[in-house]
Order: structure tokens, then C-alpha cells, then sequence
């Protein structure tokens, strides 16, 4: 008797052992070129057997060169609070900038005084980028100054712009001791020591020493006793007859930078020692200060920077 198969087609008996066979063994082939297909569907493939696969073989993912240079030049995302935590903001100087070319407005109340600094070795606290001491150097003829800046960007950058004017002078090395720009330099440091036994090695060094828009971020880090130390170091390193020149800010412009970190928000809630108590501490006998007097206001078109600048002197 003839086998029909389920295409409908007579199978001869003789070859019905054959077709059973058939049907009965594993279709090895078949099952793996099947298991192959669904695994490259399910997008699997290149994981199957990783084990078995050498290194050299294993095939990577091309990326094009767009995004390999995007890859590259990825940087680690910064907290932007956390980086200016000591108001050394980049481009701080636009904010006070009234004209095209550079014109800082405290320059017309120091420029009431000239004599304060024509000749005299000047220290600048708080530099930033050190727009304003190369114009404080430049157009009132100091006989050095010295920009510090506890932000290494930011000096780094002042430096640079004091090795170019150097490059674009006509002054020879031979004659250029105490002119502009040789006699300005920028460094990197922090204005409030470790320890306040280090009070113990200062010596005078300068004439004038700049504060300028400072005391509140030594006050935000370094709290009372922070700024009441730099207060002191201050009067040490002037010479007799020397001249602090101070812009403190005023202590409701803490509150908006209070939440930069947890760190300064605990020493604003700590603060005692304010603004209007600064003259007084000056002028005790703790710091030494003789008397103060207002040097000018400037007329700034932001209130916000329309702050008393005054002037501590040491006999």
C-alpha cells in the first residue's frame, strides 16, 4: 500500500522506511540555521558564544568622526554655585565696564587722590583677572603692584596679559625696572593663613594695600574669624604711614549668595561680626588702624556697586 505524505504525494512503499527516517531524526541543520535567524530578529546575535569568540574577532560598533571628536572633548559637568564660590566670576569686570574701552568707575574716586599711589609699591587683594590693576598701574605710575587671587585661573590669565604687554612694549630689559607694564605680577594664594600664629612673620612690604568688593567672600568661607585675621594681616604687611583701602560690601548682598554650598550657608548663619562694625574693629587696638575717611562713592548706574570706598590709615 502506497503512503500519502501531507503534500498529497504518493510515496512508494519502498521508500517509506527512507521518509520515516526522515521525519523521526533531529533536524540538526535546519534547527541551527533557525535558532541563528531568530537570534539576529531578537538583535542577539553578537552576544551568542562571546566566550568562544577571540578578542581580535569580536567586531565593534563604528562610530562616525563627528561623534568620536563629541566624545573626546566631553568634559565632567561642573557645579556652577561650587565653582565661584569665592565671587571669582569670569568676565567680573563687564558688570562695572560704562564704555567700550576698559573704565572701571572706582578709577575716577582713587584718581581724586593720585598721590596715594604714584611711586608706592601697591597690593591688590581679590584681583580676579587683573583689569583693574593694570589700570590702577598704568595711569597712576606705581612703583610695583602686586595682584593676588585666590582663584589660579584667573592669575594665570592676568599673568598672561602682563607677558603680553611686555612682548608689544618698546621698553628695553636694561631700563625696564619700575615701569609699566615690569612692574606689575600676578600671583596665586589665599589671603587668609592656615594658622593665626603665622601673624607672627609678617613684615610691612607695601604702601597700599587694595580690598576691593572682598570682604564678603573671606567673610562667606572663612567667617568671623577668617575675615578678622585678614584684617589684621592687612595692617602688617603696610608700612608706617600706609594706606587701607577698603569696599566692603554691604551685608544684605550676603543673603543672595548664602545657598552656593551647605559649607557657607552654616558660616552666614554663624555671622556676627557685620559690615558696620568693620570701622570699629579696624580702628581698635587689636588691628591698630589711627583714623578712616571716605574717599568717594562711585556713581554707578547698577546701585548694587555704588559702594563707600574708604581709607585706613597706619601711622
Amino acid at each position: 500500500m502506497d503512503l500519502e505524505n501531507n503534500n498529497n504525494t504518493v510515496v512508494p512503499d519502498f521508500k517509506k522506511e527512507d521518509v520515516d527516517k526522515k521525519r523521526s531524526a533531529p533536524d540538526e541543520d535546519n534547527d541551527g540555521v533557525a535558532n541563528i535567524k531568530r537570534l539576529k530578529l531578537s538583535g542577539k546575535a553578537t552576544k551568542v558564544d562571546n566566550a568562544h569568540v577571540p578578542e581580535n574577532n569580536k567586531k565593534t560598533v563604528a562610530q562616525s568622526p563627528k561623534k568620536r571628536i563629541e566624545l573626546s572633548n566631553s568634559k565632567p559637568r561642573i557645579n556652577k554655585n561650587e565653582a565661584f564660590i569665592f565671587g571669582n566670576y569670569r568676565h567680573y569686570y563687564g558688570k562695572r565696564i560704562l564704555d567700550t574701552d576698559f573704565h572701571d568707575i572706582r578709577l575716577d574716586v582713587l584718581a581724586m587722590q593720585p598721590e596715594l599711589f604714584r611711586g608706592k609699591q601697591l597690593l591688590d587683594i581679590g584681583c580676579n583677572s587683573g583689569h583693574f590693576s593694570l589700570e590702577i598701574a598704568k595711569k597712576f605710575e606705581v612703583r610695583s603692584l602686586v595682584g593676588l587671587d585666590i582663584d589660579r585661573a584667573l592669575t594665570s590669565e592676568a599673568q598672561l596679559s602682563v607677558n603680553l604687554l611686555k612682548r608689544s612694549s618698546n621698553i628695553s630689559a636694561a631700563t625696564a625696572a619700575g615701569k609699566f607694564p615690569y612692574n606689575v605680577k600676578f600671583v596665586h594664594g589665599n589671603f587668609v593663613l592656615a594658622d593665626d600664629v603665622l601673624l607672627e612673620i609678617e613684615r610691612p612690604q607695601f604702601d597700599v594695600i587694595l580690598c576691593l568688593s572682598v570682604t564678603k567672600w573671606i567673610h562667606l568661607n572663612f567667617c568671623d574669624a577668617g575675615l578678622k585675621q585678614a584684617f589684621r594681616r592687612m595692617y602688617l604687611l603696610l608700612h608706617p604711614g600706609g594706606k587701607l583701602i577698603l569696599e566692603p560690601q554691604a551685608f544684605d548682598t550676603y543673603k543672595r549668595r548664602k545657598k552656593l554650598t551647605e559649607s557657607i550657608r552654616k558660616n552666614y548663619e554663624a555671622i556676627q561680626f557685620k559690615p558696620d562694625q568693620f570701622t570699629s574693629y579696624l580702628l581698635s587696638q587689636e588691628v591698630g588702624f589711627a583714623d578712616m575717611q571716605l574717599m568717594g562713592v562711585p556713581a554707578h548706574c547698577q546701585a548694587g556697586f555704588k559702594r563707600p570706598i574708604l581709607i585706613f590709615s597706619k601711622v
